[in-house]
This record gives structure tokens, C-alpha cells and sequence, in this order.
């Protein structure tokens, strides 16, 4: 019999080893090439051919969106991607999933052709803001590069482009009128371009999610830690004055991130009008998510946002560690976290 542990402890292949080993390998890499060249049409057309189909007969201008978008914002491991998904299966919303983002350049045509008549997953695993299935909700970050540039990621209104505004006034309405609901997003770059998304989008409420520092902090080096298999390396958002804050240590870096996002969404809050945000935390969303869901639409009714039921949520969710981190720097962020009080 040849198989690949077989085959892994000889030094030279030969006969049908070795003829089988080559042909599954020559297979293996058939089959790549057309999912390659799939992947690589489908950005091309995305970034010219869809976009500009469905902005053709867009509309960017200052008339009132029909379906208004309430946007989910906050730092990287605060729960957002667990909102996001407990709204979209709370309330009957428009929300851009796995299939839309296949198709970032024209996700009002996919809501149009199937995504109005589609049922979000119920499923509340994620991994990094990544979510299974062709309908799971997407932070869907090739939409927003639609708009706004990659680096540095923190936007304000001066920085953005008037055209570019304009477009993404006009995306917003082709997927509202494709949808005929109200619009839920959550990007956690966003949070970095509040001021150009407000103007852009005056309609537009924002949900601010917040999370115990320490566990928040934690949480964060935890996925340093399966992302980059160490702890120092920057991961996630990069707010303003991110340069300096990653020369610091793991713990003062992220303890940093968390405190320079949310000041950033602070500074918005107060340029923009307080009654455009609202504020929940983790810790009571997971202990009475029917209760903040239900409280987030009643500040949405206020603000002129009506989202009607679509199904049931579950009560609570249990307290769950983020993971093992070793010793040291659990210890080092302990010391971070008191000298900050």
C-alpha cells in the first residue's frame, strides 16, 4: 500500500509510489487553477464591472435614505461579532453576509436576487469576526475599501474623498431599497471613520459595545497569540497613534488600543451629537441578550429607526475564557492594569 506516511519515510520514491504521489500532487494542483482563476475574475470583476453596474442608476444624493442603517461599532474582541449576529436574527434587517462580501462590489444585487428572501444562520460561533455559511454576517472589509483607503486607517472627515462619500451614500441606498429594511453593519474599522461615515450617512445610529478592560485586554492577547503565535506583533484595528503604542509592551499596547478606539468613537460622540450613539456592554449582553436587544431597538424607534421582530434569541450565553495565556504576560498585564488605576 502507498500512502503519504509510507511514502514521508523513504528516501527515494519509485514505481507506483511514486507515479501515484506525482499524480495526486499534479491533481491536487489541476484543481487549484480554476478556483485561482475564479478568485482572481471574480475581483476583477468586482472592482470594475459590479461596481460600476450597481452604481449606475445610484443614487447619492442628499435625499432621505427609506431604510436607515444603524452601524455596530467598538474595539477588536468586545463581543461585536455576537451583537451583530443576535440583531440580524433578532430583528427582519439587511445585513451584508458571506455572499454578499463574495460579490463586494454589488451586494444590493445579491440582496435583490436572494439575500431578501434568506434566513441569517443560527449559529453564534465566530472566529476572529469570521463567520460560516453563505449567509453569515461579514464585516465585509473589500465593501468598505470600496470607499475608503487601507492605510492609515483612521479617516477623518478631511481626509475623505467628496466622491467617494457620494458613492457610498449611493451603495447604501441601492441596498436598502434592495433589501426594503432596515440596514445592520458592523465593520470595527469603521469606529476610525466616524466623521466621514456621519456625513456621508446623517441617518446612520451607532451601536458602541464595551467590555471589562482586563478581560477585554486579555482577550486581545489571546488572539495575538493564535494569530502570530506570539504577543507583540500589532493585531486588529490601528487607531490613532497606534506607531508609539506598539513599542510599548503586549499589555500596555493593547490596554492602549482599546482606551485610543474608544476615545476616537468619544471624540465622534461629541462632534456629532450623543443621541447618534448608544452604549452596551458584553457582560450584559451576554446575561440578558433579549433585554439589550430589546433596548437597542427602543433607541432606534427614538431615532426614527423601526426594527420589527424576525425570530428568537437565546436568554443568555455562558461566561466563556478567552484561552491560556502563559504566565509572564498574564502577570505583566495585571501590572499594566493597576498602574492604570
Amino acid at each position: 500500500m502507498c500512502d503519504a506516511h509510507a511514502a514521508s519515510h523513504l528516501d527515494e520514491r519509485s514505481g507506483p509510489c511514486e507515479a501515484l504521489l506525482t499524480s495526486g500532487a499534479m491533481n491536487a494542483r489541476a484543481a487549484a487553477v480554476p478556483r485561482t482563476l475564479w478568485a482572481r475574475a471574480r475581483r476583477t470583476a468586482n472592482r470594475s464591472i459590479l461596481q460600476r453596474i450597481e452604481l449606475l442608476g445610484a443614487d447619492g444624493s442628499t435625499a432621505p435614505l427609506e431604510h436607515k442603517p444603524v452601524l455596530v461599532i467598538g474595539a477588536p474582541r468586545s463581543g461585536s461579532t455576537l451583537l451583530y449576529q443576535l440583531l440580524i436574527q433578532r430583528f427582519d434587517v439587511t445585513y451584508l453576509g458571506n455572499r454578499h462580501c463574495a460579490f463586494f462590489g454589488a451586494p444590493s444585487l445579491v440582496e435583490r436576487f436572494g439575500g431578501r428572501t434568506a434566513s441569517p444562520p443560527i449559529d453564534y460561533g465566530s472566529r476572529h469576526g469570521l463567520t460560516s455559511g453563505a449567509w453569515g454576517p461579514s464585516e465585509c472589509g473589500p465593501f468598505w475599501y470600496r470607499f475608503f483607503r487601507k492605510s492609515p486607517q483612521f479617516v477623518p472627515l478631511a481626509e475623505a474623498r467628496p466622491e467617494d462619500l457620494v458613492r457610498l451614500r449611493a451603495a447604501f441606498r441601492a441596498l436598502g431599497n434592495a433589501g426594503r429594511r432596515p440596514l445592520v453593519f458592523k465593520n470595527l474599522l469603521c469606529a476610525l471613520r466616524l466623521e466621514p461615515i456621519a456625513a456621508a450617512l446623517p441617518e446612520a445610529r451607532f451601536v458602541v459595545i464595551r467590555r471589562d478592560p482586563f478581560e477585554h485586554a486579555r482577550s486581545i492577547l489571546v488572539a495575538r497569540m493564535r494569530a502570530n503565535g506570539e504577543a507583540r506583533s500589532w493585531w486588529s484595528a490601528e487607531p490613532p497613534g497606534w506607531e508609539e503604542l506598539r513599542e510599548l509592551g503586549p499589555p500596555d499596547q493593547v490596554l492602549g488600543q482599546i482606551e485610543a478606539i474608544h476615545s476616537t468613537i468619544d471624540d465622534a460622540r461629541e462632534e456629532l451629537g450623543p443621541e447618534r450613539f448608544y452604549d452596551v456592554t458584553y457582560e450584559r449582553l451576554i446575561e440578558d441578550a433579549p433585554a439589550t436587544l430589546t433596548a437597542i431597538s427602543e433607541h432606534a424607534r427614538a431615532e426614527g429607526i423601526t426594527l420589527e421582530p424576525r425570530g428568537e434569541v437565546p436568554a443568555a450565553f455562558p461566561r466563556t475564557a478567552a484561552g491560556e495565556l502563559p504566565q509572564e504576560l498574564e502577570e505583566a498585564l495585571v501590572v499594566s492594569m493597576s498602574a492604570r488605576h
